[in-house]
């Protein structure tokens, strides 16, 4: 009797190993890619940002008084649809700005079935950060999740840039300013 309950135990303890190796198996090979564990998984998931910026000399080049807007329609976005993830400003002048997306070209328009407001951020002169020697002020939205469509399908980024300093005047012959948009592409 006693041989049979050691037997038994053995078999028992094998079943169980044999069962735990059989699962890490499983688990840890590519017969089963969407059991691994979320960590050797991470790699895959990583979502591919963009970037599309704006050209000193070709965008924004207007001279704003307070209050005004240029448009611009900068090109080069990899789809139509995506979600915006930061906005960045480089500027010779510390203003405040606003920064409009629209979702075709016609950007503001009377009739509100026309107009195409996505969305909009503001920096305050507070936030420009000027480096030292550079002779230009940083501005940073930080991370952030905007739903955004062209719906023109020209894959362009419809951009507005407004001053609402109430002293300087921007861009040409003042100052110059790129704005830099971070984007994750979806289809």
């Amino acid at each position: 009797m006693k041989d049979l309950g050691t037997t038994l135990k053995f078999i028992k303890e094998a079943f169980y190993y044999t069962w735990d190796r059989l699962a890490h198996f499983i688990r840890t090979s590519e017969l089963f890619p969407w059991a691994y564990d979320q960590a050797q998984d991470a790699e895959k998931v990583m979502p591919v940002r963009w970037t599309i910026r704006s050209d000193k000399d070709v965008n924004f080049t207007l001279a704003l008084i307070t209050n005004a807007k240029e448009d611009e329609n900068l090109t080069g976005l990899s789809s139509n649809k995506g979600v915006i993830r930061r906005i960045k400003v480089q500027s010779d002048q510390n203003l405040d700005w606003d920064i409009f997306l629209w979702k075709t070209d016609t950007t503001d328009d009377v009739d509100l079935d026309i107009d195409s407001f996505c969305g909009r951020y503001k920096f305050s002169v507070i936030q420009g950060e000027q480096i030292a020697g550079a002779n230009q002020y940083y501005y940073d939205s930080g991370p952030m999740e905007l739903e955004y469509e062209d719906l023109d399908g020209t894959f362009e980024l419809h951009v507005s840039v407004v001053n609402r300093n109430a002293v300087a005047k921007i861009a040409g012959a003042a100052g110059e300013l790129i704005v830099d948009v971070e984007y994750e592409p979806s289809a």
